[in-house]
């Protein structure tokens, strides 16, 4: 059976402490076990290494909603889609394309009740349509789409949620944070056995890292404009992403 020799956080802790630099984030790095296999050919080292970054997305998607009622679904729908045209025109005239406002339902409904005196009551009819639009646009512009949605007779905008446009982006940093924790961790133990890191032999990504769950973003969704002369200001924060890795690195005696 092969020796194996565990080396605990405690150890190696002080070793990996500092952080790495990232351009798009900030890098937080955090160190796991460290076993070492002497009696292979070649002798390796696994490493167990973690990684996080904090990425801030470039990406916003809201609902934009229109109500409007008549005493016909003809004339209803009618004042439904000139305000909604009015709001697509203006979110066009952002510089968000028409690839990023989509259409998700267009609804009409009726509802009735009786008015008069009670000797006298007549039936009245009222239509509503509804028509609800899904805006993607950059991060920059969100405020912006939720103002020229409401100055033009959206009658709400909603569900305000940020995102990436490649959402691998993270993903790569944390997983770059991951392995220079894992080439720490492995530089450090070989040196404490009098050995050198000599290659890697394999890698293991965790499939089960990934973007943490809304709940934990730090984002602050905006809010409907409470003036004309006041523009809404949203904030995409930063959204948390975490990696795992699993190195074999091979080791050689230290000539030194």
């Amino acid at each position: 059976m092969p020796s194996r020799i565990a080396f605990g956080m405690p150890a190696l802790a002080a070793l990996a402490a500092s952080a790495l630099l990232l351009s798009t984030a900030s890098t937080a790095i955090a160190d796991t076990a460290v076993t070492v296999d002497t009696s292979a050919s070649p002798a390796t080292l696994t490493v167990e290494g973690e990684g996080q970054v904090n990425v801030v997305p470039n990406l916003a998607s809201l609902n934009v909603t229109v109500n409007r009622s008549a005493t016909t679904s003809r004339a209803a729908l009618s004042a439904a889609n000139a305000s909604t045209d009015l709001i697509t025109r203006a979110i066009r005239a952002l510089g968000v394309p028409s690839s990023g406002i989509q259409t998700q339902s267009v609804n009409v409904s009726n509802t009735s009740h009786k008015v008069g005196p009670k000797d006298n009551r007549h039936l009245i009819r009222q239509f509503t349509a509804t028509e609800s639009l899904f805006v993607t646009s950059a991060a920059t512009l969100a405020g912006a789409v939720i103002d020229a949605a409401t100055h033009n007779g959206a009658s709400s905008a909603n569900n305000l949620s940020f995102s990436f446009s490649n959402p691998a982006a993270g993903q790569i940093a944390a997983n770059k944070a991951a392995l220079a924790s894992a080439q720490q961790q492995a530089n450090a133990a070989a040196a404490a056995l009098g050995y050198t890191v000599t290659g890697v032999q394999s890698v293991d990504l965790n499939p089960q890292s990934g973007v943490v769950s809304p709940g934990t973003s730090k984002s602050a969704p905006g809010s409907a404009p409470t003036g004309v002369t006041t523009p809404t200001t949203v904030h995409p924060g930063v959204q948390q992403v975490d990696a795992e890795v699993e190195v074999v690195y091979t080791i050689a005696p230290s000539s030194a």
